[in-house]
């Protein structure tokens, strides 16, 4: 099936009538940049031909590459690094390429982290796209990790995120210093009033707390990084919900809710991006660096409830990266607490191969995050030659399981 997806997705002339208005060559949750990707992965186990992902390479740098201060991970010239990078292992005839792109990224990163800084100073409250996995340094820090975990400016962007930890005063109360100003979806929102704390991988502080036991893990800035997760651990302890069969997180908490006058909503889909499985994906990251092991079992235990329940979930009904199976089934297969095979049952059964990776494309997409490519190269880890998940940095995986000394 994965290798039906690649073949039907093997140039970008093929892919272009399936992507139809979603055409975006620069990105790699939902274009070109992505399903390079799953090409390069495909071609580094003898799988595929180099040639399909040089012509997907070629194709997202075709209209030039986007080195405004509106890149991040998974636009623009930091997603064409981290892609040229997991190249470049395979192919050094890229290695001045990405020197100049990496280059690049540094500037970014200097850029974005110079004016986080000064909005710490400044006491206002964060947007989301300031520090998450998908916009913000959380992601630009996974990227700068994959590539070299001596980078110089990784500790500077593990400094940042550790202020980002300290407490504020929002409306009158002690928040923690995450809490935006925004709604969930990173703008002024009427219906947040007083902005949000938000717990998910995706846009949340579970992005920063997975990159800060990431670095633990390789030693860097131990002191702060630990301090830090203490911080973001015990703010997700207070607002841990459930009991020994369902344990789950709110996907955000709003100032009436953390004062009482609002209910909590109740458990939603337990996805990479929001929810159980990617909250206590993080926290069992942060738990084995911070060598606390009866967490880690605890967080063991509830990874294991939601990867047996989820195929039989009404919640989960997708295939995707993002919120879906293949997600699911990466986490399970990086952490060792469930078993990926059960979770890609969802996604392969059905029908051919043929049919099944068509409904894929037809439904999904051709993207990486939330498309066919990513579950693709999620059945190709899991089922082909080799099982090694190292291309997997951007959601903040550690192929390792997070089981470094």
């Amino acid at each position: 099936m994965a290798a039906r997806v690649a073949d039907l997705l093997a140039t970008p002339e093929q892919a272009r009538a399936w992507a139809g208005q979603r055409w975006w060559p620069q990105s790699l949750a939902q274009g070109a940049a992505g399903v390079a990707l799953l090409h390069i992965e495909r071609a580094r186990t003898g799988e595929g031909s180099w040639e399909r992902a040089q012509a997907w390479l070629e194709c997202a740098v075709a209209q030039g590459v986007d080195a405004s201060p509106a890149a991040h991970l998974f636009y623009g010239a930091p997603a064409l690094a981290y892609v040229l990078n997991r190249a470049q292992s395979v192919r050094p005839e890229f290695g001045p390429q990405l020197a100049r792109l990496d280059a690049t990224v540094d500037r970014i990163v200097t850029d974005r982290l110079e004016h986080a800084r000064a909005r710490l100073a400044s006491g206002k409250r964060p947007v989301l796209a300031e520090f998450d996995t998908i916009r913000g340094l959380a992601g630009l820090g996974a990227l700068l990790l994959a590539r070299d975990e001596h980078h110089p400016l990784l500790p500077g962007m593990l400094s940042y995120l550790a202020a980002l930890t300290e407490p504020i005063t929002a409306d009158g109360a002690e928040a923690p210093g995450w809490w935006a100003r925004v709604g969930p979806d990173g703008k002024e929102d009427p219906r947040f009033p007083s902005g949000h704390a938000n717990t998910g991988m995706a846009h949340g502080i579970c992005g920063p707390l997975a990159l800060l036991a990431l670095a633990l893990q390789r030693g860097i800035a131990a002191q702060e990084c630990a301090e830090a997760m203490g911080r973001i651990l015990g703010w997700l302890d207070v607002w841990q919900q459930g009991n020994a069969d369902q344990v789950w997180w709110p996907y955000w908490i709003t100032r009436a809710q953390r004062s009482g006058t609002e209910k909590l909503v109740v458990p939603q889909r337990p996805s990479w991006c929001y929810g159980a499985a990617g909250v206590a994906h993080a926290q069992l990251l942060a738990a084995k660096a911070l060598g606390d092991e009866a967490r880690a079992e605890q967080l063991r235990a509830v990874l294991s409830r939601v990867f047996t329940t989820a195929p039989v979930s009404p919640v989960v009904n997708d295939a995707s990266l993002c919120h879906g199976y293949a997600g699911l089934a990466l986490l399970a297969h990086t952490t060792g607490a469930g078993r990926a095979e059960d979770l890609l049952a969802p996604v392969v059964d059905g029908g051919d191969a043929h049919t099944v990776a068509t409904e894929l494309i037809s439904t999904g997409g051709i993207g990486l995050l939330e498309g066919a490519a990513g579950t693709a190269l999620v059945l190709h880890t899991l089922t082909g030659p080799a099982s090694e998940s190292g291309w997997a940095g951007f959601l903040l995986c550690d192929p390792t399981g997070g089981d470094r000394g």
